[in-house]
């Protein structure tokens, strides 16, 4: 098992861009090797205080590690506020690529929060590291930051291409 536990002093800061950012802070991510199968549970807050302008986020996986096949099923939910505030509505999103899928509505309030859970499989075809980030549609005028206690567990639980079976399945 790997497990990544955002258990900083403070909350990791990203930038106001569009590009491709790191959920965690880190560079490359979790090291996988090839030709396992991967199951994987992120709980993920992140906020930001300043910026109105509209944008949605995407969830996304980079790194260097060659994937087969990707499937996680993403719950999140955001809300004006600060973190702690409860959100009413909560959305869900398929996820079947590295290049992920937007997980937000539109969202353009000055103090955004949003939570998310993603659980899912990876098919890791060639080793390489495997690195959770996210994009924004526009630069909102000001950086999200990553929680403390944000984190992921990942774990290998096949051989990849192979059908698992443990138990009376028939």
């Amino acid at each position: 098992y790997e497990i990544y536990q955002c258990d900083w002093s403070s909350d990791v800061c990203s930038s106001d861009l569009t590009g491709n950012q790191s959920i965690f802070g880190l560079t490359n991510g979790v090291s996988l090797n090839g030709g396992v199968t991967y199951a994987f549970e992120m709980g993920v807050a992140m906020s930001k205080t300043t910026g109105t302008t509209s944008h949605t986020l995407t969830l996304n996986f980079g790194g260097t590690a060659t994937i087969g096949n990707i499937l996680a099923v993403t719950h999140e939910g955001d809300v004006n506020g600060s973190l702690g505030t409860r959100s009413s509505a909560m959305g869900a999103t398929a996820i079947v690529s590295t290049a992920g899928s937007v997980i937000t509505g539109s969202m353009s309030a000055t103090n955004q929060i949003l939570a998310f859970t993603s659980r899912g499989t990876v098919s890791v075809t060639s080793s390489g590291y495997f690195l959770p980030q996210y994009a924004l549609s526009a630069a909102p005028g000001g950086a999200y930051s990553t929680a403390v206690g944000s984190y992921m567990l990942i774990y290998p639980v096949a051989v990849s291409g192979a059908n698992v079976n443990i138990g009376t399945w028939v």
